[in-house]
């Protein structure tokens, strides 16, 4: 068989049903694969037959590939093996393209990874990526040090200066850069990584957690519902606009009891309204216990059945910000050295503030209608036994247990949370009381 002279010989060759080697000379040959693949190869000796992978056609032309052939064959003149020279050419170039890249560029880029999914936990990526590079407070960060030469001592500072929250994910956030890292080339892979030692409950204070402000009472919960419906009579120190979507924020959330977040991040494409059902349907993406739940093998969306109450709710409130992308729409802007990045959504914590300035700073948050919610529905009786399933209200809260997780499994029992979650707002009328029954007669409507 001839050996291989162009580039077109080459171009068409075709693979059979086993591999098959085309001879070019000088021990060069080309191995075309079943697979198609057509990868260039060069056989030497020293001490021992070897063969050197060169690459693949067409990314390495016949030219390129006895270019290759000729430099290799030179080296084994000299006693030096090819394969050798080649992973120490390699090293030097990871080595001069580690030095050449500092801890802010690594941590730029894998933040631009991380796009694309939850919203908030992006904004929460990209203030530790800015924490890690620029520091905070007069305490320096770490971004023009070369990545290869961060040490454990240049992120304790740091540490020190936040709460127990901040600093795992300061430390989960360094640790994943430096993983980016060693994948392109810019830490040495037989280094362990700087922070993978950092034992946040060992190195610091044990975290004390609080027990969220919740009223657990009708009448209390019920001053809380009609201050709510009151909110833009009661706050004036805000725009008009502002203090409607956060009167409707409040409102949506005291109806479905879903965590702050879930509401600050609500957008119109994930409410699906129709003859079949109401339903508010939380990509699993946007979910905070999303972690645990992928651990365990259930990457489920979460489905919040929508009452009569909280869909006449959203058919005013699309009147206001349907035309938006998310149901409580907020300034969009890109980090400044004075002001923080905004995704376009309502701020994060603006529905604490909003209780903070009704006066329930200490006394209720907006995480505590959670438990508000809980703790009422779990009282409902019937002929003295409950009327909900207490592990009925915790898979509606989404929160992950044992038993929880079995119902799952099991079914996502949708009609019995359908009417939990009709009753829970029909509690709320009653406990909003004759005076302000401003939802019930939307629902009528």
């Amino acid at each position: 068989m001839k050996a291989i002279t162009t580039d077109v010989q080459v171009r068409n060759l075709r693979p059979a049903a086993e591999d098959y080697r085309r001879t070019v000379g000088g021990n060069l040959y080309l191995l075309v694969k079943s697979n198609g693949s057509k990868l260039w190869r060069y056989d030497y000796k020293i001490e021992t037959r070897k063969t050197l992978a060169i690459g693949a056609y067409p990314d390495i032309s016949l030219a390129d590939a006895m270019a290759a052939r000729d430099a290799a064959r030179d080296l084994v003149k000299q006693g030096i093996d090819p394969k050798d020279r080649r992973d120490q050419d390699r090293r030097i170039k990871a080595e001069a393209e580690a030095a050449e890249s500092p801890f802010s560029a690594d941590a730029d880029a894998w933040l631009k990874t991380r796009e694309g999914g939850a919203k908030k936990t992006y904004l929460r990526d990209e203030l530790m990526v800015r924490y890690l590079k620029d520091g905070v407070e007069g305490i320096p960060g770490f971004g023009a040090v070369n990545t290869d030469q961060v040490a454990m001592s240049h992120i304790l500072p740091l540490l020190k200066a936040f709460n127990h929250p901040t600093r795992r994910r300061l430390v989960s956030a360094a640790r994943d850069v430096i993983a980016y890292a060693k994948v392109h080339g810019h830490f040495p892979q037989d280094r362990p990584s700087p922070f993978a030692d950092i034992d946040i409950n060992a190195g610091f204070a044990p975290h004390k957690s609080k027990k969220r402000a919740a009223i657990i009472q009708p009448d209390g919960f019920g001053d809380l519902i009609r201050q709510t419906d009151d909110f833009e009579t009661i706050i004036p120190s805000m725009s008009a606009r502002r203090r409607k979507l956060i009167r409707y924020a409040l409102q949506l959330l005291v109806l479905t009891f879903v965590r702050p977040g879930t509401i600050e991040t609500a957008e119109w494409a994930h409410f699906h309204f129709g003859k079949e059902g109401n339903l508010w349907v939380v990509p699993f993406a946007k979910l905070k216990m999303r972690t645990e739940r992928a651990a365990k093998g259930h990457e489920d969306d979460f489905v919040v059945p929508l009452s009569r109450q909280a869909v006449a709710l959203l058919r005013e409130l699309r009147t206001v910000t349907g035309t938006s992308r998310y149901l409580f729409p907020g300034a969009k802007r890109t980090a400044t050295a004075k002001k923080k990045a905004s995704s376009g959504m309502i701020a994060e914590g603006s529905l604490n503030d909003a209780l903070h300035l009704l006066g329930y700073k200490g006394k209720h948050c907006a995480h505590g209608v959670r438990s508000s919610a809980s703790t009422m529905l779990n009282r409902e009786r019937v002929n003295g036994r409950r009327r909900f399933e207490q592990a009925l209200v915790e898979m509606q809260q989404d929160r992950l247990d044992a038993s929880t997780r079995a119902i799952y499994d099991r079914d996502d029992r949708l009609p019995e949370r359908i009417e939990l979650m009709q009753f829970w707002a029909d509690m709320v009328d009653t406990m909003r009381g004759a005076g302000a029954p401003k939802l019930r007669m939307a629902a009528a409507a």
